[in-house]
């Protein structure tokens, strides 16, 4: 037997007794205006909010947002159509500009956004587009991250993929110098409708 089998036997033969998960109630965080909350920590992540309001369609909004002039666009909500249909290959996604997609609550503690996977069947558009245009449902803000897995519950199981975003993407060095969109996104934008 060779010695990386031999470990792995190893490894495996180890019994360990199982841990119970921390408890989801507690006194946790609680904010008097969650939306507003909300508003401030996606700011801090280098996010933005636009709300739709009276008088406006949510698609008027979307489409006089900064990073939509001009822009390649991809939709993966059905409310919405992009100029583009969206890639069905991942890498189909490098010179798209503009990505679509709904968010399904966000979180005022952080200004983090849920994306089920089920609603952009791609998740590389995610990721590979220059910029994100996120579709939140009017008043679907819970107060913390114990909330937001509450709420995710048994359905993060039904859909392959789902992730938590905040803002565009960001990276610092040890000069604590912080570069937004180096490596993602440029931009992120949630739109509340």
């Amino acid at each position: 037997m060779k010695a990386r089998e031999a470990l792995l036997a190893r490894l495996r033969a180890q019994k360990l007794d199982p841990v119970p998960l921390p408890p989801l109630s507690g006194d946790w965080i609680r904010f008097a205006d969650p939306q507003e909350r909300f508003r401030v920590a996606l700011g801090e992540a280098a996010g933005k909010v636009v709300s739709v309001g009276i008088g406006s369609s949510l698609a008027e909004v979307v489409a006089g947002l900064d990073p939509m002039r001009g822009a390649v666009c991809c939709s993966f909500a059905a409310m919405l159509p992009g100029n583009r249909e969206p890639p069905r290959e991942p890498h189909a996604y490098h010179d798209v500009d503009v990505v679509i997609a709904p968010a399904q609550f966000g979180v005022a503690e952080n200004g983090a956004v849920w994306i089920d996977g089920a609603a952009v069947p791609v998740r590389a558009a995610l990721f590979l587009a220059q910029h994100l245009v996120l579709l939140l449902p009017q008043g679907e803000i819970v107060d913390n991250m114990h909330q937001a897995y509450e709420r995710i519950g048994a359905k993060v199981a039904e859909s392959a993929f789902g992730c938590f975003m905040s803002g565009p993407s960001k990276t610092a060095d040890i000069e604590q110098s912080l570069v937004v969109g180096a490596h993602g996104p440029r931009s992120l934008t949630i739109v509340e409708y």
